[in-house]
């Protein structure tokens, strides 16, 4: 375990202190919501779940991008300004 020091407002402070004891403890609370937020930990867990083999890391939103095939004619702006000026003139 990673100890972690957080900066909060006191009120908000002991509202989730209150409101964790129900759910066990402030470090889990937290700890739930962090994985929440980290979309690689949500599928691991996920894989876990359902039994699944994920073994392969998860491509990111910038592989993505990267990996997508280049256009091979003018950006599709051009193309659907050209469309609408076409059309306007046969109106």
């Amino acid at each position: 375990m990673k100890k972690l020091t957080l900066s909060i407002r006191e009120d908000l402070a002991e509202r989730a202190k209150a409101r964790s004891r129900r759910l066990g403890s402030l470090s889990r609370v937290v700890e739930d919501f962090l994985e929440s937020i980290d979309g690689e930990g949500l599928a691991d867990a996920l894989c876990r779940e359902l039994g699944l083999d994920c073994a392969e890391p998860l491509t990111t939103p910038g592989e993505i991008v990267a990996q997508r095939p280049r256009a091979l004619g003018p950006p599709a702006a051009t193309l659907v300004a050209e469309m609408r000026r076409g059309r306007a003139g046969r109106l």
